[in-house]
């Protein structure tokens, strides 16, 4: 930090004038946002601040969790859903009405089956098609971006936490 007399304040930024009357842990308020700190004095780094309260910061932590757990479990959700594949099964039914409403072939074994494999074939691809070009993937990139910022917040407010409890 360079300068013994001034730290820098958490929250702005803004450099804060600390006499040679406070000593280490003593508190100090910042004069732009109305912070208040912990003096930190060290021979290596001269003055440091760090949070003085760190009670709101474990209760954004702890908001945080519950929103990283919550988009966990809509990003698995949004990977293990059936989506369009489900209208396969409707694809596989229609291709049985027509082959025997419209081509007025028989219902057989061997006709159910060709419905099955026609309907799981259109399944699968539908499903392919969500996943590569659809929203499927376009949800799980959204959502996997807002997991990684979370997380992201959640290291920076683990470590600002600490460091306060350090004082």
């Amino acid at each position: 930090m360079g300068d013994p007399g001034k730290g820098r304040c958490v929250h702005c930024r803004a450099d804060v004038a600390v006499p040679d009357a406070y000593q280490h842990g003593d508190h100090v308020k910042c004069g732009q946002c109305g912070t208040r700190h912990k003096v930190a004095r060290s021979e290596r780094e001269g003055v440091r601040l760090v949070l003085a309260d760190v009670a709101p910061l474990r209760e954004a932590l702890t908001a945080n969790q519950l929103m990283i757990g919550r988009l966990e479990d809509e990003l698995r959700g949004a990977r293990h859903s059936i989506g369009l594949g489900a209208n396969g099964l409707g694809i596989g039914v229609l291709y049985l009405i027509w082959q025997v409403a419209l081509k007025e072939m028989p219902m057989s074994a061997d006709l159910m089956w060709r419905g099955v494999m026609v309907g799981v074939a259109s399944g699968i691809g539908l499903e392919l098609l969500n996943y590569v070009a659809l929203a499927k993937r376009k949800a799980m990139r959204r959502i996997s971006h807002d997991l990684d910022d979370a997380r992201a917040e959640a290291r920076a407010l683990q470590l600002k936490i600490r460091d306060a409890s350090r004082v």
